[in-house]
């Protein structure tokens, strides 16, 4: 389930686009926007849909990103869970479980979107990108990404609005099947984020577990 929280796609308030813009269009749009925004802080709203088993969790929260690769995913619904990474280091808690999970950001769990703040302009370099049927949604533009290397990831699917590519909808579709759905909102881009929000200090009594082994 964490390894999907690192799925930050926080695209929002960009450069104005008309309903008909072309693909490029977009991305230039996006990439350009990106060039200076460094954090970004928004309530957000996620929906883990399982092929395997077939059911679906839902799960709120607040979500701190940070350049470079600083992120903090918040739970609030259902409350006590905290994914954390500095960019070198990543925690995943459980306070239900009075336990914390540590690797390295590096690791398989890490890679993916993880990265997609810091790469948003590069996004034609690192991904194959389509337009897509907007059918019920015609105030918004809806993206089809596919990455070009190994990502973690099949696809990526994101409905911004046409006016401003303000985000309202994404859709992940990981490497097995399962899906990732989040949606976002009270976004503000470049918040005054301090990198100690971004380190995670391990409560007394909490059992430590290392993902890299010993």
């Amino acid at each position: 389930m964490y390894k999907h929280v690192a799925l930050v796609v926080l695209i929002a308030f960009v450069t104005p686009a008309s309903a008909d813009s072309n693909v490029t269009t977009v991305i230039d749009g996006v990439e350009a926007a990106y060039a200076d925004v460094s954090s970004l802080q928004a309530d957000f709203v996620q929906v883990t849909r399982s092929a395997a088993m077939g059911d679906e969790t839902k799960q709120k929260g607040q979500v701190l990103l940070k350049r470079p690769k600083m992120m903090r995913w918040e739970f609030t619904q259902p409350a006590g869970n905290t994914f954390v990474t500095n960019g070198e280091t990543m925690w995943v808690w459980s306070a239900a479980e009075k336990q914390v999970i540590v690797s390295k950001a590096g690791s398989a769990s890490g890679q993916g979107m993880a990265q997609l703040l810091d790469d948003l302009n590069r996004l034609g370099e690192l991904f194959d990108a389509s337009l897509v049927d907007n059918t019920g949604h015609p105030n918004s533009v809806v993206l089809a990404l596919k990455p070009k290397t190994e990502a973690g990831f099949q696809k990526l699917t994101l409905r911004l609005a046409s006016t401003g590519y303000a985000v309202e909808h994404v859709v992940m579709l990981d490497a097995f099947g399962n899906e990732v759905e989040l949606s976002f909102n009270k976004v503000k881009l470049n918040p005054d984020l301090s990198t100690h929000q971004f380190s995670f200090t391990v409560p007394d009594g909490a059992t430590v577990l290392n993902a890299d082994g010993p």
